[in-house]
């Protein structure tokens, strides 16, 4: 087939590489003139990696990424540890490994193996308007591109999604209540400092919480930078902030945390970014009723990333796309049949990781008493005291804290979409 991916992202890199290795002819637009990720680091899920290793990027993507050993969750005031998840059995049991990289290496990772795959890519190629039936699009310099198949992975600001689903009366991009301060630290200088030093003396994600505050730390960039994330109410516009207000409002709004927090904040690079965390909520639609337009990644489910799992959730989208197109092909079915397996099976999932990721940040932000008891409770014991929870909702009810719960671990890590898809193929065309 010949396929237009709108939107050069990691998200569309990647089903781009994964759609070219499927034998698929693939041709990227992308309105940039030259592609660069913006961002930090990003935390990557063994649900996603295992696809990426199948793909062929695993050694490129470990000469620039970090391990973690272990996500440790610590006390605001003193950094004590309530809660320790190590990773050392994550690629036994989940079959690929958690790593966390920085957005910039990812991306170019992914730009060089599509473009070896054959991956033709279109700089400075705005589209202006689609043909959500004919498998076409429209570029601001006027040409017209068709193709059998559109898939627009155009972020969270898509116009795409804004274009398929105009006349809706809802809201598709909303507020998650909070938002993050995002910095970067030298681990030289980090190291070197004896309030900070143990944070960067093995790979760990580490995460302070306190009353509507965290603080989530890692290592990227070959371990020459620590990545923070400062998370936060979403009740202040910093549009106009200088580096020096950021600093400011930043330690004055954890004084009184953990002299290691502070030193950090000190330490931090002059480039403090404020970033609001929104979501899409649930759509009516992904695609058009022929089946030849479809929407993927955070255009079509952005969600909070208190699990880690947005761009995952791009990776897991790309490759049940393969697989819908790939049974496709061996059997009668349509174009529009296709995409209707791919939809449902794909809604389900990722509204499902989008209401259980919001959950676990209003739970990692509990303000002292019973629930926040009962959520380090949780924490020491793997979320094993929480079994009593609804069995249909366990991810998104209770006070355990998403990845400190084995039950939400190996629903979000152990996830098979290939056989998630060929389920929900076999369900609809009525073979079973």
């Amino acid at each position: 087939m010949e396929i237009i991916i709108v939107g050069a992202g990691i998200g569309g890199l990647s089903a781009a590489l994964c759609l070219a290795i499927a034998g698929h002819k693939i041709t990227i637009v992308e309105s940039a003139s030259q592609l660069a990720e913006i961002g930090a680091g990003v935390q990557m899920t063994p649900n996603a990696t295992k696809y990426f290793w199948k793909w062929g990027l695993g050694p490129d993507i470990l000469a620039k990424a970090a391990l973690p050993a272990a996500f440790n969750v610590r006390q605001d005031v003193n950094g004590h540890i309530i809660g320790s998840v190590p990773f050392a059995n994550f690629e036994a049991r989940y079959g690929a490994p958690y790593i966390v990289i920085h957005r910039a290496d990812i991306h170019r990772i992914l730009h060089e193996h599509a473009v070896k795959a054959g991956v033709d890519i279109k700089l400075s190629c705005r589209v202006v308007k689609y043909d959500f039936d004919g498998g076409g699009i429209v570029l601001a310099n006027g040409d017209r591109l068709q193709a059998d198949l559109v898939v627009a992975v155009d972020g969270i600001n898509s116009s795409a999604r804004e274009s398929l689903c105009a006349g809706n009366s809802e809201t598709h991009l909303t507020k998650a209540g909070w938002a993050a301060y995002r910095a970067r630290v030298p681990v030289s200088q980090i190291r070197s400092d004896p309030r900070t030093a143990l944070v960067v003396s093995q790979h760990n994600c580490n995460c302070w919480v306190g009353d509507s505050l965290s603080v989530m730390t890692y290592m990227m960039k070959s371990s020459e930078l620590l990545n923070m994330v400062l998370s936060h109410p979403d009740d202040v516009d910093t549009k106009t902030w200088s580096q020096e207000e950021y600093k400011a409002k930043i330690l004055r709004l954890f004084d009184g945390w953990d002299p290691c927090v502070i030193a950090l904040i000190e330490m931090a690079q002059p480039n403090v970014q404020n970033w609001p965390v929104e979501q899409v909520m649930p759509l009516r639609r992904w695609a058009s009723s022929t089946g030849r337009f479809v929407l993927m990644g955070d255009a079509a489910h952005a969600m909070a990333f208190y699990l880690s799992m947005g761009v995952s959730m791009a990776v897991e989208d790309a490759a049940a796309l393969a697989e819908c197109l790939s049974l496709r092909s061996s059997s009668r079915a349509s174009l529009a049949e296709a995409m209707l397996v791919f939809e449902k099976v794909r809604k389900a999932r990722v509204e499902a990781v989008r209401e259980a990721s919001l959950h676990a940040g209003n739970t990692l932000h509990l303000p002292p008493g019973l629930q926040r008891e009962a959520r380090n409770a949780s924490l020491l014991s793997d979320g094993l005291n929480e079994e009593e929870r609804n069995v249909d909702r366990f991810y998104a009810e209770g006070n355990a804290y998403g990845i400190a719960d084995r039950r939400i671990r190996d629903w979000c890590y152990g996830y098979d979409v290939i056989e998630a898809i060929q389920e929900g193929w076999s369900h609809r065309l009525g073979l079973k």
